[in-house]
């Protein structure tokens, strides 16, 4: 079944119109064993997060959660048969995100969903939980590929029929 059938009027004229007053934004959630903590990502920016002497934080909030912005792009996954696979930039000039990518030792998933900026609270499409692999950083850019865990190459059925798993069969 298409996403187009599951997404409000709203969000679909935000998406189809030039003239719409409303914005979509992508929100991304990182998260995995070696992130202490999320880390939430906006694409686009509603409201003043946090002002420090250093730096004004603009983002999201959505559910109670904050969404730093943070410029990024990424080609949605294609609706065929094969397995979803995406890729994602992060434009992290500031290096926000550098220091935990740089101490990642596995995957880390990243939940991908869609939000309009007039009610960041109702989430429109959720693509569900991606891998982040392949990953590259250099100064300005950090840049992987959004796969699923895939199943194709483990065995099936799983177990054997051994003397040891199965006595009862020998």
């Amino acid at each position: 079944m298409s996403r187009l059938t599951s997404i409000s009027p709203a969000a679909l004229r935000a998406v189809f119109s030039p003239d719409s007053d409303d914005t979509l934004i992508v929100l991304l959630t990182f998260s995995g064993s070696n992130i202490v903590g999320d880390i939430k990502l906006a694409d686009n920016y509603t409201q003043r997060l946090l002002e420090t002497d250093e730096d004004i934080i603009y983002g999201v909030k959505s559910r109670g959660n904050d969404y730093l912005f943070l410029p990024f792009e990424f080609t949605l996954p294609t609706e065929d048969d094969s397995a979803p696979r995406a890729s994602l930039n992060i434009y992290d000039v500031n290096k926000q995100l550098l220091p935990s990518i740089r101490s990642l030792t596995t995957a880390p998933n990243v939940k991908i969903e869609l939000v309009l900026a007039s009610n960041p609270d109702v989430v429109e499409v959720d693509f569900g939980e991606f891998l982040l692999g392949n990953i590259k950083y250099n100064a300005d850019t950090i840049s992987g590929d959004l796969t699923l865990e895939t199943f194709e190459n483990e065995p099936f059925p799983s177990g054997t029929f051994t003397p040891s798993y199965f006595p009862g069969l020998f």
